[in-house]
């Protein structure tokens, strides 16, 4: 597992003020050592898969805000 290429990955994308559903293009991944399962769960937006991959849970809200309820 990569969580630190992971959570880098958010860090950098909220540092940006991006804010998204998904993070899919391969400009976004690249230069990023993300395992099959990162690169898909980013790709989807899943929060709770990338939770679970020991992503900073700060950093997923900061970037995925629109997938959260008000």
């Amino acid at each position: 597992m990569s969580d630190y290429q992971l959570n880098k990955l958010l860090f950098e994308a909220a540092r940006r003020h991006r804010i998204v559903e998904t993070l899919a293009d391969e400009a976004d991944l690249a230069g990023y050592e993300l395992t099959a399962e990162e690169r898909a769960a980013l790709a989807r937006g899943d929060i709770e898969a990338l939770y679970r991959l020991g992503a900073n849970p700060y950093l997923i809200r900061r970037v995925f805000r629109p997938r959260f309820p008000v």
